[in-house]
This record gives structure tokens, C-alpha cells and sequence, in this order.
């Protein structure tokens, strides 16, 4: 299952959090690093992808300035939810 890059998922303050990546059944999902990368640094510290996200996760850290984002899942992660408890109709699995 492939995954593809949508964007960086960054603070207001411009700091990269993660990754937004669409994998092979096109739900959006976030990359969470376990620490913030200031992207202006001389050298980036390497990152560490502490979590995939589908779900809703409020208040998110960023580890270098403190700021906070909320990461809210896609139309498509809702549907497979929806479909997988049988409240829509819809092809599991796909």
C-alpha cells in the first residue's frame, strides 16, 4: 500500500509537526513527529514519526514555540468510518 505526500503539517509559527500523506485507499492520515523541525535551521534534526493519525486529535504541541493546532480527519476517513459501522453503504476494503 503506497502512500502519497499532500503537504507538511506545520505550527502557525511555520515549524513542520508532520506529514499529511494519502495512502492507497485515499484517506488522508498525519504523520506526527515526536519532535517539531525548525526548517530554517543550519542542519534539521532528524525526524521521528511518533504516531499515524485518521481520527481527530485536539490540541497538538508543537515542541519548539508551544503553539497548538487541531488535526481533523478528512471526508473520506469519516465515510470509511461511517461504512464500517454500517450506517452508509459502501465498499470496505477496497
Amino acid at each position: 500500500m503506497s502512500k502519497e505526500l499532500v503537504a507538511t503539517w506545520k505550527c502557525q509559527n511555520g515549524h513542520v509537526m508532520g506529514q499529511v500523506m494519502r495512502n492507497g485507499r485515499g484517506i488522508r492520515q498525519l504523520l506526527l513527529y515526536r519532535q517539531a523541525v525548525d526548517l530554517e535551521a543550519w542542519k534539521p534534526e532528524e525526524v521521528e514519526v511518533m504516531a499515524v493519525i485518521e481520527g481527530l486529535v485536539i490540541d497538538v504541541e508543537c515542541s519548539i514555540c508551544k503553539t497548538a493546532r487541531t488535526w481533523a480527519p478528512g471526508e473520506e476517513a469519516i465515510r470509511r468510518l461511517m461504512e464500517a459501522y454500517g450506517l452508509i453503504e459502501g465498499e470496505i476494503g477496497g
